[in-house]
C-alpha cells in the first residue's frame, strides 16, 4: 500500500521513489499520484508537516524536548483566546509557539450561508501562523528553559529575551497569558 499524507489544508501527498542521479534510490513527496510510489518511509526518515501545512520528507531529528513538556504548553493554549489560534512544535532544543488569526469574523461576514462548524473548519484549514514565543532548553539535566518572544519592530525583527531561565511550568504560568494581548509587547 502506497504511503500518503493528508495535510491540514486537505492536500494529499504521495511518497515517491526512484533512481538517483549517480546511483542509489531517492524518496520525495508530491501531490501527484502518477509514478512509482514507495510502500514504506525510508529508515531514519519521517514525513513532517510544518504548522503552515508544508509537507516534506526529512531525517528524524533527535527528540530533545519531551512530550510532557510540550503538553505543559499545549494545554493552556488549547482554550480559545480572543480570535487567535496557536500551534506548538518542538524544533531541536526549542519549543516554538506559533500564533495565527482564526478569521472567524471575516468568515461569518462572507460565508454566512455555511454552518458555524463549517466556518470553523475552513478557518482552521487556511489559518497562517507565525512564531511569537519560544522556550529554549539550556540545561537538559535540570530541564531549565530560556523564555524569548519575537520582536516585531522594524529595526529589530529578531528574538529577544523576556526573562531569566526557569522550569517550563513557571515560564508557562508567567508568560502564556500574554499571548494574544498587547502586554506581550511589553515583555523584555
Amino acid at each position: 500500500m502506497p504511503i500518503t499524507h493528508t495535510s491540514r489544508t486537505g492536500k494529499t501527498y504521495y511518497l515517491h521513489t526512484g533512481p538517483k542521479r549517480g546511483g542509489g534510490t531517492q524518496h520525495f513527496l508530491s501531490t501527484k499520484a502518477a509514478g512509482p510510489l514507495a510502500e514504506r518511509v525510508p529508515e531514519g526518515f519521517e514525513i513532517y508537516e510544518t504548522v503552515n501545512g508544508q509537507v516534506f520528507l526529512r531525517r528524524q531529528p533527535p527528540k530533545l524536548i519531551r512530550e510532557d513538556e510540550l503538553d505543559i504548553i499545549r494545554r493552556p493554549l488549547a482554550r480559545p483566546r480572543a480570535g487567535m489560534r496557536y500551534q506548538v512544535e518542538a524544533q531541536g532544543k526549542v519549543i516554538m509557539i506559533h500564533e495565527g488569526s482564526d478569521n472567524l469574523r471575516l468568515m461569518r461576514e462572507t460565508a454566512w450561508h455555511l454552518s458555524v462548524q463549517e466556518q470553523e473548519r475552513i478557518a482552521a484549514e487556511f489559518a497562517h501562523y507565525q512564531p511569537v514565543m519560544r522556550f529554549i532548553l539550556t540545561d537538559a539535566e535540570r530541564r531549565v528553559f530560556d523564555p524569548e518572544r519575537f520582536c516585531f519592530r522594524g529595526s529589530v525583527d529578531d528574538w529577544i529575551s523576556i526573562g531569566p531561565p526557569a522550569s517550563l511550568e513557571k515560564l508557562a504560568a508567567k508568560y502564556l497569558n500574554h499571548l494574544g494581548q498587547d502586554s506581550l509587547y511589553e515583555l523584555y
